[in-house]
């Protein structure tokens, strides 16, 4: 109940008085929430699929959007670790807490300023689709009353993600990586959902699209599109 209470204050803060929100304007609004109401210098929202995909579907604030991006590039921070895992990481002190941890990210991460990284994966069952990421400019712990904000923004922030799968009456979730300008992205995602229907591991899943693509004389991402826009569903 207490968690509920939450959530509906956070969800009639990001709606603003008025009525509908799209996904898309929602995750950014979520971002803008956190940076506004959660003593975070940034806030970032990444949809992932393995260690080298990445796309960020929405940012405020300072830093955070190329923060993100800067651990896939490096191979190694808070994110990947957190996607790695399905369980938050936070970093109050990059400085003392990351060094020995992520040296790489750590140096670089301190050169614009980020001292300490807070990261939600963002999960589906077994599955995580991508991390609700926050920084502050100064070390520190999220007070209780942040962390928990923290938690349910990130739920809502994944609800956005998920509710553009299905939308009726808005984009497919095709359109989506459009915006984000990634279509590896269209082809990790395709291949997430070929996982869940077929209850196997998402390399295997990419696997499948892949022998689809030769099989057909298709392009894999062509094949992908059919998949997110729910045109072709394997195991049937």
């Amino acid at each position: 109940m207490w968690n509920e209470k939450r959530r509906s204050r956070i969800v009639a803060a990001l709606r603003g008085g008025g009525g509908k929100v799209g996904a898309g304007e929602l995750m950014r609004r979520v971002c803008g929430f956190a940076v506004d109401e959660m003593a975070v210098s940034g806030c970032a929202l990444a949809l992932i699929s393995g260690a080298e995909s990445l796309g960020i579907l929405a940012s405020a604030g300072r830093h955070l959007a190329r923060i993100t991006e800067l651990q896939f590039d490096l191979g190694e921070g808070p994110c990947l670790q957190a996607y790695a895992s399905g369980i938050p990481v936070l970093v109050p002190d990059l400085a003392v807490q990351g060094a020995a941890r992520w040296p790489v990210f750590t140096g670089a991460a301190a050169r614009p300023g980020v001292r300490a990284e807070f990261c939600f994966p963002l999960g589906v069952g077994r599955i995580t689709i991508g991390v609700f990421d926050l920084c502050r400019d100064e070390p520190g712990m999220l007070s209780d009353e942040h962390l928990a904000d923290a938690r349910v923004a990130a739920d809502i922030a994944r609800d956005a993600v998920l509710y553009l799968q299905d939308p009726p009456g808005h984009p497919a979730l095709s359109a989506l990586f459009e915006i984000v300008g990634m279509d590896r992205l269209v082809i990790h995602q395709a291949a997430g959902m070929i996982a869940v229907q077929l209850d196997e591991e998402p390399s295997d899943a990419l696997a499948r699209l892949r022998a689809a693509a030769f099989e057909s004389e298709r392009s894999i991402y062509g094949i992908a599109q059919d998949v997110v826009e729910r045109r072709v569903k394997f195991g049937e």
